[in-house]
């Protein structure tokens, strides 16, 4: 199978050795993950698409250290409810709106925005917060390519990390984050 790791930055990748893997550095942020997963899904025409990275974890259930998939995402940033939408709705070119975007993974939800998390959000009963999943599932979904996430729990949401806390807890946590995808991908058909 082949598949495609789309990360925002070289050093969450720094730990994808395996071959079966393609890697793509998107850069942070909604738009940048986009286009960049959109050219690489065009030019390598993966089976699978898996975004990895960092997340701020919304729920003292999932601690700093741990790692986590999701079954959907959502994006913070569409707020269309002034038009009588959905909270999250993102309008799509032939006029439908879609609110959530599916995943394989577990029951887990991941809320998107294009800034950094610094308070909980009570529209979604969301598990944690990034930057940029909702950008390659979308990008995934229009490209009919089937999507997972795996996302590194590098902070807690509303608290302030140090950037030295959240590079040490990144380079002890990526070699998790990539046994947990190596796990996924050898038991997915």
């Amino acid at each position: 199978m082949k598949a495609l790791i789309a990360a925002s930055s070289r050093e969450e990748l720094s730990a994808f050795k395996d071959e079966r893997y393609i890697k793509v550095v998107t850069g942070v942020g909604l738009s940048l993950a986009a286009v960049n997963t959109v050219k690489a899904i065009i030019e390598f025409d993966p089976d699978i698409v898996i975004n990895i990275g960092s997340a701020g974890s919304l729920k003292s259930c999932h601690p700093v250290g741990s790692v986590l998939s999701f079954s959907s995402v959502y994006c913070k940033d569409q707020d269309l409810s002034l038009y009588h939408l959905a909270p999250y709705a993102t309008i799509m070119s032939d006029g439908s709106t879609v609110r959530e975007m599916k995943l394989i993974g577990d029951e887990n939800i991941l809320l998107s925005s294009s800034s950094f998390s610094s308070e909980k959000d009570d529209l979604v009963n969301a598990d944690a917060a990034d930057m940029e999943c909702y950008s390659v599932a979308l990008a995934s979904y229009l490209c009919q390519k089937r999507c997972a996430s795996f996302k590194l729990i590098t902070d807690i949401v509303g608290e302030r990390p140090l950037i030295s806390d959240y590079k040490r807890i990144l380079r002890e946590g990526r070699i998790h984050l990539e046994e947990e995808v190596r796990r996924f991908l050898d038991n997915i058909r």
